[in-house]
């Protein structure tokens, strides 16, 4: 079962991007965009922990994806 689409700032239902269809995709109304607009402005979105190269290694091997890049 495939889950629907929804706006990562109001959990709505986000018609995905096709012709004549949602123009505000992945939000689901120009307010949602614009409230996104505002908090990536603020610096609200950050990356808060350093990534090291184990740690990376530690996430992709948490999520399966360790072996796409390879051993180096």
């Amino acid at each position: 079962m495939i889950r629907p689409l929804t706006c990562p700032i109001c959990d709505k239902p986000a018609p995905p991007p096709e012709p004549g269809g949602n123009r505000y995709f992945p939000f689901c109304s120009e307010r949602c965009r614009q409230i996104d607009l505002l908090r990536w402005s603020k610096g609200q979105y950050q990356i808060v922990d350093e990534l090291s190269p184990e740690r990376l290694r530690e996430e992709l091997e948490h999520q399966g994806l360790d072996d796409e890049f390879g051993d180096e």
